[in-house]
């Protein structure tokens, strides 16, 4: 459990963003300590060695492209102190670091469209998930440095301006505590909002994606489904039930994203992430049948479906029970037994759902053999 925790821990500092800002952080320190222009260089080093180590590790994730930046910033910095004509006051530099990522965060919050065009228009012919998500990470704990950053440089420009020179303890802590602690922050703040988000994400119900074959290749969250519709293939399980010869229909959900209000199967749900199909039918059965535990449907067959609301791939299962008072239940949204008869009355006048009238044939086939064989034994 231990372990878990440190690796969890351990996989959010790697993708918080805003550990990006530690090789300026660093820089700011030794600053204090070495000559300017030594400190820019190891602190560079540092840098270049993180991004290297970072990309190997996850790719381009949440905090490569503020720890490119700054490390980007930092070797600016160090050539201009090869520059004769180019001189830092001495105890300024943390605060000119400040402004530098400033404007590097502005530039990647204000530019994010022009910075994905400039890259996409170089992969124009593959589309890097991983690159666009860097990017749109990047923009958001750039927000989070701004907000903290900027009213400092604010009240310090200000300061510096109406009284100078400054006092020794107005100077070391404008100029020397606030910029490289303001930034500590900012991976504070991210790291608590990481984790609390790593904990609501976890109890939010995820579903897989699939590719034409069948195999799962992704994750969405379930809400998602509503806003991708048929960009994707999800698995679906559907239950049919079926008891001496009729077959028991109920209404869908007001709410439902595909075909509310439809009369349809009892039940239907997304197979999990992560989860088997048995495991599937079985929460599926525990959710309507929770005192249950002998039904067991079968399995009948797979298809695909497709409209431009839903792309899935359908297990239909079927439940034969021979005492229909098992479904007198509540949990079924106008449920009764229909007979085939009054089904074929109401095909194809958009009043069943689009599932049940492509599951129809194979279901009443299924029940009449159902009745065949009961009539032979």
């Amino acid at each position: 459990m231990i372990r878990n925790y440190i690796k969890n821990t351990s996989k959010l500092l790697i993708i918080n963003g805003t550990i990006g800002v530690l090789p300026i952080i660093l820089c700011m320190i030794l600053s204090e300590f070495i000559s300017a222009s030594t400190a820019i260089y190891i602190s560079s080093a540092v840098g270049l060695f993180f991004s290297l180590l970072i990309y190997h590790l996850i790719g381009r994730g949440g905090s490569l492209l503020l720890l490119l930046a700054s490390t980007l910033l930092l070797i600016i910095l160090g050539i201009s102190t090869l520059i004769p004509s180019i001189n830092i006051p001495q105890g300024m530099l943390p605060f000119y670091i400040e402004i530098g990522i400033i404007i590097i965060a502005s530039v990647i919050l204000y530019e994010k469209r022009k910075i994905k065009k400039l890259f996409l228009k170089r992969n124009s012919s593959h589309y890097d998930k991983d690159l666009m998500y860097s990017i749109d990470s990047g923009a958001i704990y750039s927000r989070l440095i701004q907000v903290l950053c900027i009213p400092h440089f604010i009240i310090t420009s200000l300061i510096i301006i109406f009284t100078s020179p400054l006092g020794k303890v107005t100077d070391l802590i404008l100029l020397h505590i606030l910029p490289p602690a303001i930034l500590f922050i900012a991976i504070i703040i991210s790291q608590i909002g990481l984790t609390l988000l790593l904990s609501l994400s976890s109890k939010i119900e995820k579903i897989p994606i699939l590719n034409e074959k069948g195999e799962v290749v992704d994750k969405k969250y379930s809400f998602e489904k509503h806003y991708y519709k048929n960009m994707y293939i999800n698995p679906v399980i559907r239950i049919a039930v079926i008891s001496n010869g009729l077959l028991f229909l109920s209404r869908r959900s007001e709410n439902a994203n595909f075909n509310p209000d439809k009369i349809d199967l009892p039940m239907e749900s997304y197979l999990r992430y992560e989860e088997n199909l048995e495991e599937g039918v079985n929460r599926t059965m525990r959710r309507f049948f929770p005192n249950e535990d002998k039904l067991e449907p079968r399995f009948s067959i797979k298809y695909r479906f497709k409209t431009e609301e839903t792309n899935r791939l359908i297990y239909l299962y079927i439940l034969y029970i021979e005492d229909d008072k098992l479904l007198c239940t509540p949990k079924f949204r106008d449920g009764k037994l229909w007979t085939f008869q009054q089904i074929e009355t109401n095909l194809d006048k958009n009043f069943f759902g689009e599932c049940f009238e492509k599951e129809y044939d194979q279901l009443k086939e299924a029940a009449l053999i159902s009745e065949e064989y009961k009539k032979i034994n």
